[in-house]
């Protein structure tokens, strides 16, 4: 297994709340799923609020201050859920992480543009990250 030491963290908080931590990457149960999608939703609202931002009609509004505490402390509980949600598929964090990291630097590639807004938009023949191989080389039978 190649895991961070907080991915490793996190199998120890899921051993304790009794949650199943699957050797190779798997579709997990229903249940499973809800579980994850609703703790990775749970936690990115509580953080978009600490932001001081609502959401009205799918656009996003400035409506109250910044709270740095609970920002800080958001991120990094949906660092462990989203990591959670690895572990609960069987995935090792480490090489897709990198793989991912790296090609979000590649974006930065001849043909790419920044939004108004501040988002990176990536070059036209950018090519996704290479996950289903990692994932194949981690036991995933697709």
């Amino acid at each position: 297994m190649k895991r961070t030491s907080h991915q490793m963290m996190v199998d120890e908080f899921m051993r304790l709340a009794k949650q199943e931590i699957p050797e190779k990457p798997i579709e997990p149960s229903e249940e499973v799923r809800l579980l994850r999608a609703k703790l990775i939703y749970e936690e990115a609202l509580e953080t978009i609020n600490a932001l001081g931002v609502s959401i009205i009609n799918n656009e996003f509004k400035i409506t109250g201050p910044f709270d740095m505490v609970e920002v800080v402390d958001g991120c990094c509980d949906l660092k462990v859920v989203t990591t959670g949600t690895l572990t609960a598929i069987g995935v090792d964090d480490i090489d897709v992480q990198l793989e991912v990291d790296k090609n979000n630097l590649d974006k930065f590639g001849p043909g790419h543009s920044i939004r108004e807004d501040g988002k990176l938009i990536k070059p036209p023949n950018h090519q996704p990250p290479n996950i289903r191989q990692i994932l194949i080389e981690q036991g995933w039978n697709n």
